[in-house]
């Protein structure tokens, strides 16, 4: 079993963060490989994007940023991708000059009906529809998450790093209330969900996260399953 990667989308290290962000908002991508001088230098993902939004630095070229480092891997067996990205804090990797991401893993990933999908979960963090995007961006790169269910009395959407980048490509400001650029709902699983059953339904929403409700929200990323591939790989 092998999963499969995608085309590598690049960018010139001479360009600044703005022409970046707006190129991804183009391109509805959430990460894109740096070159300099013809070689892979590093990835600018959403989450570079935003602490380079709260730091006001918009205008850096990419050259002068901390980009996240660019993990070749030998393999694309999915333990061998696990792997290196929980190693190396990376949401995606390079094989063969192709980019797998973490979605690809979990879509490539053969999981099965007897494990819980709920016991992956864990406490979300969750923020109230008047909240600014500034301070929703803050507690993003503070908490190193990307999403923020957003609820008051009920649960009323989603607020993910894409939609706050996308968002400042269109204003060049985050003073705007979560609740006028959040999804306006969740997409919620029930806590009998199998693994399979649970990507499936993130597959077929085209969502990074599934959201439960027992006495609070909880919360399973494409980064909590990617580390569930690789401590189950530990086992055996």
């Amino acid at each position: 079993m092998t999963i499969d990667g995608s085309d590598i989308i690049s960018l010139d290290c001479s360009s600044t963060v703005l022409d970046t962000i707006f190129f991804m908002k183009r391109n509805k991508i959430r990460r894109i490989v740096v070159t300099c001088e013809g070689k892979m230098a590093g990835l600018f993902t959403v989450d570079e994007a935003i602490k380079q939004i709260i730091g006001g630095s918009v205008e850096d070229k990419l050259k002068d940023t901390k980009l996240k480092r660019l993990v070749n891997v030998e393999s694309n067996e999915p333990y061998e991708i696990a792997k290196s990205m929980i190693a190396n804090s990376v949401d995606a990797v390079i094989f063969s000059r192709r980019i797998i991401t973490e979605k690809d893993l979990v879509r490539g990933f053969p999981w099965n009906d007897e494990e819980k999908m709920f016991d992956l979960a864990v406490k979300a963090i969750a923020i109230e529809g008047f909240t600014r995007l500034s301070t929703a961006a803050e507690i993003m790169v503070r908490n190193s998450i990307r999403h923020l269910p957003v609820a008051e009395e009920q649960p009323l959407g989603m607020l993910s790093a894409r939609d706050v980048v996308y968002r400042f490509s269109d204003r060049l400001s985050l003073q705007e209330e979560v609740k006028l650029v959040m999804v306006p709902y969740l997409v919620k699983g029930d806590k009998t969900l199998s693994l399979r059953e649970g990507t499936e339904i993130m597959m077929s929403k085209g969502i990074g996260s599934l959201v439960f409700e027992d006495q609070g929200l909880y919360i399973v990323t494409l980064k909590d399953l990617v580390k569930h591939i690789y401590m189950y790989s530990m086992k055996y």
